[in-house]
């Protein structure tokens, strides 16, 4: 008899995979915010150096959207590969918004998926 229920939904509808995999030149994280559109991607992948605040917004950086060192999350720089899903709840366009935590210069390497 054949196994009907060979996939799980999430397997069979490739739910937490991408069509697409684009990796994206180093990039500095300053000490002000900064932001770059990541719409059109379901995932991106960050190894930073050092530890960097982030968020995602649906408007670009210099708004009232920008991270707040108090509230944000954030991620320990390192050997650790953070695998973030892009919330597609906030419109047709969104950012993804991060900033260094302390004065030291910052390198985060980034895979969009």
């Amino acid at each position: 008899m054949a196994n009907t229920q060979k996939f799980r939904a999430h397997e069979s509808l490739a739910v937490d995979t991408a069509g697409d995999w684009q990796v994206q030149s180093v990039a500095t994280v300053g000490a002000t915010t900064t932001s770059f559109r990541v719409d059109g991607y379901h995932q991106i992948h960050i190894l930073p150096d050092n530890d960097i605040y982030f968020t995602f917004s649906k408007v670009a950086h210099g708004t009232t959207d920008a991270i707040n060192t108090s509230n944000s999350f954030y991620l320990k720089g390192g050997d650790t590969i953070y695998t973030l899903k892009i919330p597609h709840g906030l419109g047709d366009t969104i950012y993804l918004q991060w900033q260094r935590v302390d004065a030291t210069t910052t390198k985060a390497r980034y895979v969009l998926a």
